[in-house]
């Protein structure tokens, strides 16, 4: 046989390595859909354009562009699985009348709003049912811990509360580090002299996702085993979530105690609650990311304590509900089901009924 040029040979190579590579990735793609359930294998979808469109079209719909906040819940919407009332709360079912008196005003992310349940299924609606008080269900979906305070602001002063639930999840810390989130712009805080000043205000409601990221999402969203790897080791909400960092990893936590202290300057009797996403619980054993969010979702508390507020971390209640009567009962896709909510309100009640919600002393 005649024997190969020299740069035949690398080529050869070149190719066989290329294929190799190739072969290896399939089969871990092929892993990876097999793990998250067989139907994976036949089910091929673009994960970042579905996600992508899904918030489009709650934008359109569920939720509303506002110029301080990004975007807000719609007033007056209406679905077979969530409704806002005139004023953009989540709709809380009353099987009475309430009392007169000063409600109690509810805000936070996703976790507080009550994603994927029905109305009467937040833990906002169940704490009213508990304290027979009436309570204003302020959470949005997917907001930062920036968006939360500067949404607790506005309803300070507009709705009068005589009391705040202030609840967050860890990654409400990293929402903040970013100027752009859920393909949408929105504010974002960063430090000058230990003060958090406001940027990014008024937001544009233009977000246009560059031609390169557009390409990229295109052509690999559609792969498991990349949106798992940006998930444990990249950085997803660039990925996913077109966002656009500009504050270093960390400046969220950073963050934190400066904004418990403005959210302290409102006055009120408040209670900030620590609240934990169901991976903490079903990645077993726990991954390092996990547990260092179990460990930022307690220095936010500890912020709130020094900012004179109130605390509650709900960790021991989950984790109590996980064993008996289980995660499948108390967990539902990627947030809370209702009974997982039913025993988060009875906890804040009880915090609440104790005295626990704090005004801070001027």
């Amino acid at each position: 046989m005649r024997r190969l040029s020299p740069a035949a040979e690398w080529i050869g190579r070149i190719v066989l390595v290329a294929v190799s590579i190739l072969i290896a990735l399939v089969g871990l793609e092929l892993v990876t859909r097999f793990n998250r359930g067989s139907e994976w294998l036949l089910r091929w979808p673009n994960f970042v354009l579905a996600s992508q469109a899904r918030f489009e079209g709650e934008l359109q719909g569920q939720f509303a562009f506002d110029p301080r906040l990004g975007f807000v819940s719609r007033p007056d919407f209406k679905s077979a699985e969530a409704n806002h009332d005139a004023s953009g709360f989540r709709v809380i079912p009353e099987d009475q009348a309430m009392p007169a008196g000063a409600p109690i005003l509810a805000t936070g992310d996703s976790f507080t709003y009550g994603a994927e349940i029905a109305d009467g299924g937040s833990w906002p609606a169940l704490l009213q049912a508990d304290l027979k008080r009436k309570v204003l269900n302020g959470g949005v979906v997917g907001f930062g811990l920036d968006q939360i305070v500067l949404h607790t602001e506005q309803l300070v002063v507009r709705d009068r509360p005589g009391l705040l639930v202030v609840g967050f999840i860890a990654d409400d810390l990293r929402r903040s580090e970013y100027r752009r989130l859920w393909g949408k712009e929105k504010p974002y805080f960063d430090l000058a002299d230990g003060k958090p000043v406001l940027r990014n205000v008024p937001v544009s409601p233009d977000a246009t996702i560059p031609w390169d990221l557009r390409v990229l999402r295109d052509v690999f969203g559609w792969s498991a085993l990349l949106e798992t790897i940006m998930r444990r080791v990249g950085d997803p909400y660039e990925w996913q979530a077109a966002g656009v960092r500009v504050l270093p990893r960390g400046a969220g936590e950073a963050l934190a105690c400066p904004l418990m202290e403005r959210l302290a300057g409102l006055g009120l009797p408040t209670l900030v609650v620590g609240l934990y996403a169901p991976p903490v619980w079903n990645l077993d054993p726990r991954p390092p990311w996990i547990v260092d969010e179990i460990r930022q979702t307690r220095a936010v508390l500890a912020c709130a304590a020094k900012a004179g507020m109130g605390t509650l971390d709900t960790y021991e209640t989950i984790d109590r509900a996980a064993k008996d009567p289980g995660k499948a009962a108390i967990f539902f896709n990627f947030h809370m089901s209702a009974e997982g909510n039913r025993r988060i309100a009875a906890a804040i009640a009880d915090a609440i009924r104790s005295g626990a919600a704090r005004r801070a002393s001027p």
